[in-house]
Formats: structure tokens, sequence, C-alpha cells
């Protein structure tokens, strides 16, 4: 037998206690896995991009249906205090189906009172030539 390999033992021996007194141990890292490292960093910006996007395109529809339920609100408003003519009751059913078409296509149904989605249906579904289906 080779007399060096019986140095073998005795260095990882003193390697184990080098590295419990010392427990910093500095390995060297080579250039593929940095190079892999800034690719997964791209790749993970580019994922916080596309989240940032989507985030705000939601909250530019959320804004659009905020608009939406402010006007419905006057609309309904204006036509039980009187002004009950085909004109009012023409923007109130198109408003209503808007409404609810937006809710339904951005799956928020569950944030709504039953009561308003009822009554968005039924207006809604005079608009349309077909009853609006309510799940």
């Amino acid at each position: 037998m080779k007399p060096y390999l019986f140095l073998v033992p005795v260095f990882l021996a003193q390697l184990v206690i080098c590295q419990a007194e010392n427990p910093t141990l500095l390995i060297p890292q080579s250039s593929l896995m940095q190079t892999s490292a800034l690719i997964v960093d791209e790749d993970e910006l580019k994922i916080v991009e596309q989240l940032i996007e989507a985030t705000t395109a939601q909250l530019e529809t959320q804004k659009q249906l905020k608009e939406l339920m402010l006007q419905f609100q006057k609309e309904r408003e204006v036509f039980v205090q009187g002004n009950q003519t085909k004109v009012q009751a023409g923007r109130l059913v198109r408003t209503a189906r808007q409404i609810y078409e937006m809710i339904t296509a951005n799956h928020l149904e569950h944030l709504f009172a039953k009561d308003y989605l009822d009554e968005l249906t039924f207006f809604a579904s005079i608009a349309g030539k077909t009853a609006v289906s309510r799940p």
C-alpha cells in the first residue's frame, strides 16, 4: 500500500476539526455558476415585471368597474325620482349589463351581495335579447 494513503484519513480529520473551529469555508464559484445565477435573476425580474403589469391591469379594470357602479347608482336615482323615459331606462339597463359582464368576466361575483347581483341581472336581461344567466 502506498505510504501517502495513510495520510488521507489524518488530512480529513484535520479538515473536519478546522471546519468546526472556523465554519467559514471559501469555495470558489465557477464562471458557469455565476452566469446561471444572472439568468435566474433576470427570469425572476421578468416574473415580477409581469406580476406588476397584471396587477396594474386589474387595478384599471377595478377602477372602471367602480366608475360604472357610480354611474349606475346615479342613473337609478334619476329613474326613481321620476325621469322614467326610454332614454334613461336604456342608459340604466346598458350600464347594469356592463357592470354585470365586467363582474362575471373577472370572476368577482363572490365579492358582491346577492341582492345587488340580482338587481344587475334583472336590468341586464332587459338590455339584451336573451336573459343573463345567473350561477
